[in-house]
């Protein structure tokens, strides 16, 4: 994966939905591989890796990601707190609301954008939602 076109990709997406962390995860047997974040003052790249290393996060085990990889669909998650849908791994990051973009080949979930709002509440809007889908899909196509 190239890592300056992720670069390019998370900031039109920052411009849109002002939200600042943005994360790449490859699914790799059956669990998130983190890749690639911006790096912000709130959560560096060294620490999001280091975390996820020390608390793996599995598809099977995590209702959110479940329902990612078998619609193939984006999910956004206003209020992670008093959200049932959110993964015991939002609460590692201090995540307060996310979306979480698929990335989908060949029919297939194979990784996933995660927009994470740290710290405060962020109602992402249909339109954000799409537009950050077809950036997705625009800047990712080439990458597989």
């Amino acid at each position: 994966m190239d890592k300056q076109i992720l670069a390019n990709l998370f900031q039109k997406i920052s411009d849109i939905t002002k939200v600042m962390d943005i994360g790449y995860h490859h699914i790799v047997d059956g669990h998130l591989s983190p890749v690639y974040k911006t790096q912000t003052d709130v959560l560096g790249i060294e620490k999001w890796i280091t975390v996820h290393g020390q608390n793996p996060v599995y598809v099977k085990d995590t209702y959110i990601l479940k329902e990612i990889t078998e619609k193939k669909q984006p999910v956004e998650i206003y209020d992670i707190d008093n959200d049932s849908r959110s993964a015991d791994a939002f609460f590692l990051f201090g995540l307060k609301s996310i979306m979480i973009i698929p990335v989908v080949r060949d029919d297939e979930v194979n990784a996933i954008i995660c927009i994470a709002s740290i710290g405060k509440l962020h109602q992402f809007t249909d339109e954000e939602i799409k537009v950050c889908c077809d950036l997705a899909d625009e800047y990712l196509q080439e990458q597989y």
